[in-house]
């Protein structure tokens, strides 16, 4: 059915219901009740990640530092060993000094590679001393000569071989030093 023009100017006419909302009371009733028993809750979960945490990075701390401590350990449990060795090694290196029959010279000699391969494959080197710079980290000057320019500060003499593992030092080479001429 078709409604007069009338009908729809009374409608239209007739003031339109105005909703107002009041925003901050909405917000505040969407916001959910909160309950002290689970916030209590959630902050002692938060405690307790916080410990596990801080648990977690001391004993990844303590597990490096143990490592660490194995492996200087090892080392210098070796470095120990080698230094018992090595005053052997000098009387090797003292009697192939004096020894003029062949036969012995030559079983000394054998003796003293063996042992040098063997120190060599647990990671003992030799320091190098004979002609090198004088490195007072690697070398103990026991006696100095005064020497032309181009030997000043080179080790002249080995006295006593010295020994090291990787970085460490077992035995500080005993050296003769190269010193200026003094006028």
């Amino acid at each position: 059915m078709a409604k007069s023009a009338h009908e729809n100017k009374k409608k239209t006419t007739q003031p339109e219901e105005v909703v107002s909302f009041d925003t901050e009371e909405l917000i505040r009733e969407e916001k959910p009740k909160t309950n002290p028993e689970v916030e209590a809750l959630k902050s002692e979960l938060k405690t307790e990640k916080d410990n596990y945490l801080r648990l977690r990075a001391d004993y990844e701390n303590f597990r490096r530092r143990n490592q660490e401590a194995t492996v200087s350990a090892r080392r210098d449990g070796m470095a120990n060993a080698v230094e018992a060795i090595l005053p052997a090694m000098d009387s090797i290196d003292r009697a192939l000094g004096i020894c003029t029959d062949e036969k012995s010279k030559e079983g000394l000699l054998l003796i003293k590679k063996q042992i040098e391969t063997s120190l060599s494959q647990i990671g003992v080197s030799e320091i190098p001393a004979e002609g090198a710079d004088f490195d007072h980290n690697l070398h103990n000057a026991v006696q100095r000569a005064e020497v032309e320019e181009d030997q000043v500060g080179k080790v002249l003499e080995v006295y006593q071989r010295g020994y090291k593992i990787g970085d460490k030092v077992i035995r500080y080479a005993m050296v003769k030093v190269g010193v200026e001429k003094s006028e």
